[in-house]
């Protein structure tokens, strides 16, 4: 059956909690410029929207596996549509200083159950800069 298979598959089981972050690091960024939704760099908010409203998501950071960082690093576009990489890493690191100030999911691994989606190649490098 359709129920046992679903039952035994650990995604199933997979959980996500969502981090409310202050506009200025998502919402803000899109509102002062639309192209993102159409960008190239646009995973950062598909997955964003995607994982509010999926069935993995919990509103109870203590039963999450994962912790996701909405931060949409890419979407600050100059006039030519070009992200600016050189904002992309100080937005990131203050984002992590507001999420490991002001919760403590951050500081009982050192952010290794969270993830930032970053679809701009240099992406790798910003949480070392």
């Amino acid at each position: 059956k359709a129920g046992d298979v679903l039952e035994d598959d650990p995604v199933g089981r997979l959980k996500v909690f969502v981090y409310e972050l202050p506009s200025k690091y998502n919402r803000k960024i899109l509102q002062k410029d639309p192209r993102c939704l159409t960008h190239m760099f646009a995973a950062e908010i598909f997955m964003h929207r995607f994982l509010l409203s999926s069935p993995v998501r919990t509103l109870n950071p203590e039963e999450a596996d994962w912790f996701y960082t909405p931060v949409y690093t890419t979407c600050d576009l100059t006039p030519n549509g070009l992200p600016l990489p050189f904002k992309s890493p100080r937005m990131m690191r203050s984002a992590i200083q507001l999420i490991s100030s002001n919760w403590p999911y951050w500081n009982r691994t050192e952010g290794a159950d969270h993830f930032f989606v970053v679809p701009h190649d240099f992406g790798a490098c910003f949480h070392y800069q």
